[in-house]
């Protein structure tokens, strides 16, 4: 049997049409390569032996095909089709009971429930993801700060894991360590690192009381890098769009009560709020269909980037950082 990549309807093997939706299905496995005949099974070329129709993408040959070129130059992502990818990645928290002897606790809990979280006690920086994969905390801060830590470092996780789930989506593959340095690559370039800074900070902001948001990590990436103030406004709208969006499925889990409770633990801590910070934020975001327009744009325009032999090092380091983490 052979399910129809339009409708998703399965045929008999033997069909050169969907009975469903008509669509004609490609009778032969050609190599993108060598242009080789192979096997419907075949996920590497009987001829030149390179990965064809892979369950992932697993080496950066693979990634920078011309096919692959052709896939992300025509995406499409319709709203309802978004909407669908991005839920899918909160679906875990919906089996999720969020526990904890202390409010840090819960956040620790329900962060851990996507990605694993480890303590820290080194550095400046209140906390950190490795490579998408790794939130790092300050377990020396007070509870309060760490909760905004944890939070903020979860959005950088959701960012990640959305336009990983695109990718995948587009090139009909699973994740894997290859396409993840890509992502990471994408999102450690200048402009776009200040878009993901902005959104985690956005997000860390809605869950904790007025007057203590803090854009302090974008504001010295802003100063340090020197980025125009158009390309600014624009990744400031761009990171906004991104963080409304986790937060509208935050806000299922981190819900009034357990806001309250995180209200608390800042009187606890006695921490003076500053609202030096509330001027930052902004209300401004893109329609979805835009957002996702440009991104798909942004990500090829950078993917042919990427693709040149100049930038292979780079990718080949963050790869191994991943695999070694």
């Amino acid at each position: 049997m052979k399910t129809c990549d339009i409708c998703g309807t399965l045929n008999f093997k033997e069909n050169n049409y969907c009975t469903h939706c008509g669509n004609k299905f490609i009778t032969e496995n050609l190599c993108p390569y060598c242009g080789a005949v192979n096997e419907d099974v075949a996920t590497h070329c009987v001829k030149c032996n390179k990965q064809i129709n892979p369950v992932y993408i697993d080496d950066f040959d693979t990634l920078f095909s011309d096919y692959n070129h052709d896939l992300l130059l025509n995406a499409e992502i319709s709203d309802e089709e978004y909407e669908e990818i991005v839920s899918k990645l909160f679906i875990r928290a919906d089996y999720l009971e969020i526990y904890g002897d202390t409010t840090k606790n819960k956040i620790l809990n329900f962060a851990s429930a996507f990605t694993e979280c480890k303590t820290k006690a080194r550095g400046y920086e209140r906390g950190y993801i490795f490579l998408g994969n790794c939130i790092y905390y300050d377990d020396r801060l007070s509870d309060s700060v760490q909760i905004a830590t944890l939070i903020h470092e979860l959005a950088h996780y959701f960012l990640f894991s959305i336009v990983e789930s695109i990718l995948c989506h587009i090139f009909k593959v699973k994740p894997s360590v290859t396409l993840q340095s890509f992502i990471w690559y994408f999102l450690t370039l200048p402009e776009f690192k200040i878009m993901n800074e902005y959104c985690a900070h956005t997000v860390e902001g809605r869950f904790v009381p007025f007057g203590y948001q803090n854009y302090g990590s974008y504001n010295i990436l802003i100063k340090n890098l020197g980025v125009d103030k158009e390309s600014l406004d624009g990744m400031v709208i761009f990171g906004n769009t991104f963080a409304n969006e986790i937060i509208h499925y935050l806000e299922n889990y981190i819900d009034e009560e357990l806001r309250e409770e995180i209200k608390l633990q800042y009187k606890k801590d006695l921490t003076p709020p500053s609202y030096e910070s509330i001027l930052t934020e902004t209300s401004d975001e893109l329609p979805l269909y835009i957002k996702n327009k440009t991104l798909l744009q942004v990500l090829y325009d950078i993917f042919k980037e990427a693709s040149k032999e100049s930038v292979r090092i780079e990718l080949e380091d963050i790869k191994k950082g991943i695999e070694l983490n």
